[in-house]
């Protein structure tokens, strides 16, 4: 019996010190000598979906930082950014999120330098027709089913991922959060 409370606990320890080692790496960049940030000035916050129009970033900046502030960068440590992973999530009450959406497009941020975006693309416009944004439709009633109201409020998770030049894997990850609405005329 004590044998077998030993291994349990053994197994049990072991289980855990891999567990925290992996929630210690959630920014996937543990290689690379650079890690990134984002800085919207000014995002979109209300979305009207009457007007079927991509949601878009006016203007972002990607900056990139050396992890050690005595280490010095070289273009080795230049970052290619390829795919955008967007998720919604309803910040609103509501259960129903938006679809997951995959976005591949290239950003070079210079080592130390920062890189940036006009009118970058952050949501589709088809999507607005899909649950839970088509239930906003007057067709569809014109209200969220789930919580009576004529607006959707959701927070996109937005990771971004790419690599140095040497071949180092980089992340990004911020929020965006949106209000969507139908505007009748």
């Amino acid at each position: 019996m004590k044998l077998n409370r030993l291994a349990l606990i053994a197994t049990t320890a072991v289980a855990a010190v891999t567990l925290a080692a992996c929630a210690g790496n959630a920014s996937r960049d543990s290689e690379a000598p650079v890690f990134l940030s984002q800085n919207i000035p000014v995002g979109p916050a209300d979305v009207d979906i009457s007007v079927p129009v991509d949601v878009t970033v006016p203007n972002m900046n990607i900056q990139s930082h050396a992890k050690s502030p005595t280490g010095t960068l070289s273009s080795q440590d230049d970052v290619t950014l390829t795919d955008w992973t967007i998720t919604p999530g309803r910040t609103d009450g509501g259960t129903v999120a938006s679809p997951v959406w995959h976005n591949f497009y290239s950003v070079y941020v210079p080592a130390n330098g920062t890189a940036n975006l006009q009118n970058y693309r952050i949501f589709p416009a088809e999507y607005f027709k899909q649950p839970p944004l088509n239930q906003l439709l007057p067709e569809n009633g014109g209200f969220d089913k789930e919580t009576g109201k004529r607006n959707i409020r959701q927070q996109l998770h937005i990771e971004v991922f790419g690599k140095t030049v040497a071949g180092d894997r980089v992340s990004l990850v911020f929020d965006v959060n949106l209000n969507f609405f139908y505007r009748t005329p």
